[in-house]
């Protein structure tokens, strides 16, 4: 006699895949057994004006906080750096760093990260999560940080503190304007927690140092031995107005680097931009006018690009020209293998 067929075991259907929550970068190690902050690798503190001087007394003071803070200053500062240190300075400094870059996102894709239903503001329990241009984002966000940032002042009071925000913003509350009262409203209510790094060209007493930190860094990532700055290039570098302060200066000292070995960077090398900035008086050799005139015409159209994110549309309108000429400009540029400064 036969037995009966077993009842077929149920079958094991898998779980719904969740969302898998935003991975933070790798923290940078700046605290050591004593728990004290080593600046010496971070040009961002690297210098001696006041207001580096002020940029590490505000982290000191801002550590031991858990309220939000902003960043305020021009591109190229290092304001993630900054946040990073701060990030590592405080209670925190065991917990996630996030950096969210607001320019390679649209306006969902951004919303959606911050604010969706596994969002960073919604998963992120501790840790820091920095974000710059404020005043730049999208009024949807802008309107969702001002009622969020309301909230996490209600917590804070009754000791109930989330994640640290640390926001960057070129606009500055001084200037008394913004593009909209939403902006002008969440700076005026972050301006209790805010710091101003100021740009390259109103602090040139920092450029030597910053110069030397940065030409070791090259150096030994280029294995190209140690460079020295002629007392002529730095003088240059020093009466140089860097639009793009840090990022711009960092560009051209790689760039010298790489046209010669060591040990010293003459003015010869560097940018015609930035050997006659400032003029008083020529040169006995004489200068090179169509060459001085063309490399100020490519950081010009360099600049405009860069500011209006790669549009020649737009980028013609600042410049003054007409689109299809700006287009032939580049053509040409690319053709004579000649890539802008």
């Amino acid at each position: 006699m036969s037995l009966p067929n077993p009842m077929p075991s149920p079958v094991s259907v898998p779980p719904l895949q969740q969302p898998v929550a935003p991975q933070p970068r790798p923290a940078l190690t700046l605290i050591n057994g004593q728990r004290a902050i080593s600046y010496e690798n971070y040009e961002c503190f690297a210098g001696v004006s006041q207001n580096v001087a002020d940029l590490k007394a505000f982290i000191g003071v801002q550590a031991a906080q858990s309220h939000p803070v902003l960043l305020i200053g021009e591109r190229g500062l290092r304001q993630e750096q900054v946040a990073r240190v701060l990030h590592q300075a405080s209670a925190q400094w065991g917990q996630p760093f996030f950096a969210v870059n607001a320019h390679g996102l649209s306006s969902e894709a951004l919303h959606g990260l911050l604010f969706g239903p596994h969002g960073m503001i919604e998963t992120v329990k501790q840790g820091t999560i920095y974000i710059n241009e404020l005043t730049s984002l999208p009024l949807l966000l802008q309107q969702r940080f001002a009622v969020y940032l309301e909230e996490q002042r209600w917590r804070e009071r009754n000791g109930q503190w989330r994640q640290r925000l640390i926001f960057a913003s070129e606009w500055n509350p001084a200037d008394r304007t913004a593009e909209n009262r939403i902006a002008y409203g969440l700076v005026e209510m972050l301006r209790p927690f805010s710091f101003t790094i100021k740009p390259l060209r109103d602090r040139s007493e920092d450029i030597p140092y910053l110069t030397k930190q940065i030409v070791a860094r090259i150096s030994q990532r280029l294995h190209k031995g140690e460079h020295e700055i002629s007392p002529a290039a730095m003088h240059a570098l020093q009466e140089y107005a860097w639009e793009d302060n840090l990022d711009e200066l960092e560009s051209v000292l790689e760039s010298a680097i790489n046209c010669l070995p060591p040990p010293q960077i003459d003015e010869s090398v560097l940018p015609s931009r930035i050997r006659y900035a400032r003029l008083k008086s020529l040169p006995p050799e004489g200068v090179d006018l169509p060459q001085i005139v063309d490399d100020f015409e490519r950081n010009l159209i360099a600049t405009a690009l860069q500011q209006c994110g790669n549009s020649q549309t737009k980028a013609s309108r600042l410049l003054g020209l007409r689109v299809q000429t700006l287009n032939m400009k580049l053509k040409r540029y690319s053709d004579q293998s000649r890539p802008l400064l």
